[in-house]
């Protein structure tokens, strides 16, 4: 009963809200995984998606907790990296990338940006952040971006930036295109596939990278031992999505489930142990 109690307490109320002592030790994961982290918390909101969340990250505190720090930020920092960039849409409108477009996504940003998760902010700001740099090398101008238009150390350079732009166009068109609560959707999508590919690189670490092994267990996440002993049955129920019924519903449930089962006893059925059952839902019925 207690462990149900606790299971209640977890994964109810708080309008889905995940254990406040779920969280990254911050001097361990690149600033990056740590938004991704946080949004994840608040995005998610099937019992489904909480167990598999937590067991993703209790995986990586396994499979990296023996790496040193360094190389712990290296692995998390280039995988949010890589997969934001080479995340694959299905449909992408050409641009016309000058300062216009900058100033334009700038305004757009300072309207939505108390309305995104804070992962959805971090890309926001580091696309925009690419952008300006490029407008501070004269690449981005009032004219369309063309790589032609450059000569000498400037043409390698726009050359450099032109392969980029066929990571950053897609994200730039989702900023300028998509409302808060769509884009806080996308960015959630995208933190599923980092972490699942993260968790999956973190494997091949664990097997194949003993030489930079510590030797020292480190946590990487804080997980309430509550959120891991979770029974069979609860674990079951929230892959299936189907919330933790209160103490209330489940004693209505097996209330309901008893007189089901009475109904369906012929009187020559009946036992001494049946009559006590009959009087004792008697006794508790409204």
């Amino acid at each position: 009963m207690i462990y149900k109690i606790l299971l209640i307490l977890a994964f109810t109320g708080n309008a889905w809200s995940f254990d406040k002592d779920f969280k990254t030790i911050n001097d361990r994961v690149p600033l990056e995984f740590h938004h991704l982290f946080e949004s994840m918390k608040l995005s998610i909101k099937t019992p489904s998606e909480k167990i598999q969340m937590i067991g993703i990250c209790k995986e990586l505190d396994e499979n990296l907790g023996f790496l040193a720090k360094e190389h712990i930020f290296m692995l998390m920092k280039s995988e949010v990296i890589k997969n934001v960039l080479e995340y694959k849409f299905i449909k992408v409108r050409s641009f016309d990338v000058t300062t216009f477009l900058l100033e334009r996504l700038e305004e757009s940003f300072k309207k939505k940006e108390k309305y995104l998760t804070p992962f959805s902010q971090w890309l926001w700001r580091s696309i925009l952040a690419e952008l300006n740099y490029r407008k501070s090398l004269g690449l981005i101008t009032t004219k369309s971006f063309n790589p032609a238009q450059f000569s000498g150390t400037k043409l390698a350079q726009a050359q450099r930036f032109a392969r980029y732009l066929n990571y950053l166009l897609p994200w730039i068109d989702k900023m300028d295109s998509l409302e808060t609560t769509e884009f806080n959707q996308l960015s959630k999508e995208v933190s599923w596939v980092i972490l699942k590919r993260l968790n999956e690189r973190s494997l091949l670490f664990k097997r194949y990278a003993s030489t930079a092994e510590t030797g020292t267990k480190i946590n990487i996440f804080n997980i309430p031992g509550r959120l891991l002993e979770l029974h069979p049955e609860d674990i079951k129920r929230m892959q299936q999505d189907n919330t933790p019924l209160t103490l209330k519903e489940e004693s209505e449930k097996e209330k309901t489930e008893a007189k089901e089962q009475l109904q369906d006893i012929t009187p020559n059925d009946l036992s001494p142990l049946s009559d006590e059952l009959s009087k004792e839902l008697e006794e508790k019925a409204p």
